[in-house]
C-alpha cells in the first residue's frame, strides 16, 4: 500500500520523534505503579468507523494488544501472521487488537482492506494508549488475561511458537 498523500520518507522519523517526545514529556503523568501482573490500563481507541472502543469492552476474553505503525516494516510484515494466529484461537475466546499509532482513519481503513485483515484494527491518533502502555519500540505486543491482567509484553515480532504458548496459558 502506498503511503498517505503528503507522506514522505522522513515522516517515519517524525513519528518516532513524536513518540519519544510524548513518552519523555509524559513521565510525571504515567502510572508509576502499572506493570506486568497488574490490571492493564483502560484505554479508549477509535475503530475504522471512527467510533470509540474501550479495552474494558473485551473483559472476559483473552486479549492480545499489538501496537504498530505503517512506517515500521517489521510491523507491517507481521500483520498477516497475526491474522492467522487470531483466526486459530478466535473461537476459544481470543481477541487480537492491532493498535495503529498515528495514521489517519482513511489510511488505516485502506491498509486493513488491502491486507484483508480479519481482526480489529484500532487507531491511537494522539498516542495516548501508547503512552499509558509505555510503548517504546514497535511492534510491541501485550498479552492480557480474561480478568484484564497484563501477563506479558513482547517488543519486536511475535512468532507462532511464542504466541501459541502464551495464548494457550491464558485460555
Amino acid at each position: 500500500m502506498r503511503p498517505e498523500p503528503g507522506h514522505r520518507r522522513g515522516s517515519w522519523s517524525l513519528v518516532c520523534l513524536a513518540l519519544g517526545a510524548v513518552l519523555l514529556l509524559s513521565g510525571c503523568q504515567q502510572d508509576p505503579f502499572w506493570k506486568i501482573g497488574a490490571s492493564a490500563p483502560e484505554i479508549t481507541l477509535f475503530n475504522l468507523q471512527d467510533e470509540t472502543v474501550k479495552l474494558s469492552a473485551y473483559r472476559g476474553k483473552v486479549v492480545v494488544l499489538r501496537f504498530w505503525a505503517s512506517g515500521c516494516k517489521e510491523c507491517v510484515a507481521g500483520m498477516p501472521a497475526m491474522d492467522r494466529y487470531s483466526q486459530k484461537y478466535r473461537e476459544r475466546g481470543l481477541t487480537v487488537l492491532a493498535i495503529n499509532m498515528g495514521n489517519s482513519q482513511q489510511y488505516v481503513a485502506g491498509f486493513v482492506k488491502s491486507m484483508q485483515l480479519s481482526y480489529p484494527v484500532l487507531r491511537d491518533p494522539e498516542l495516548i494508549a501508547a503512552k499509558k502502555y509505555h510503548v517504546s519500540a514497535l511492534p510491541t505486543t501485550f498479552f492480557i488475561d480474561r480478568k484484564g491482567i497484563a501477563k506479558l509484553v513482547v517488543q519486536g515480532e511475535v512468532n507462532q511458537r511464542l504466541f501459541d504458548k502464551e495464548v494457550a496459558a491464558l485460555l
